[in-house]
């Protein structure tokens, strides 16, 4: 049988590792939360025998901030998520959301048909429709009898 003090351990790591990481995050803020983060934005794409779609998560981002270009068979997204303004005398307790500029370019595996790319913005998602090029596309080919 294990002994247990009635005292509480004097030292407990977590508790100060939890203090150094708030204390981290007070002092360099959202520096590298994109980086820490994983990719930003996120993204999600799919694609079938005539197009891909595009659906990228892009809250707090005016329309006005967005550039989307698409070439042959890539497409470039970027854009910029302006600071929060805080009021006279305000600190932030925690702050999560980053912000500042961003660029993600997708290597498609087809070309596309870069004058009819598509794309809407509506309530902070970002969805981009690529149709395929028509030479890649699949044809129906008409059987006659010989």
């Amino acid at each position: 049988m294990l002994w247990r003090s009635a005292r509480p351990s004097l030292w407990n790591p977590w508790h100060d590792l939890r203090n150094f990481n708030d204390e981290i995050s007070r002092l360099f803020g959202d520096l590298g939360e994109f980086r820490t983060r994983g990719e930003y934005p996120p993204v999600n794409v799919w694609f079938n025998d005539y197009e891909a779609r595009f659906t990228v998560k892009l809250p707090g981002v005016s329309l006005e901030d967005l550039e989307i270009t698409a070439n042959q068979d890539t497409l470039t997204i970027k854009g910029n998520r302006a600071a929060e303004v805080l009021p006279e005398g305000a600190n932030y307790l925690r702050q999560e959301r980053g912000s500042g500029s961003f660029v993600r370019t997708f290597a498609l595996p087809f070309p596309v048909d870069s004058d009819n790319v598509e794309a809407g913005y509506k309530d902070g998602i970002l969805v981009v429709r690529l149709p395929k090029a028509k030479s890649v596309q699949p044809r129906k080919i008409n059987v006659t009898t010989a």
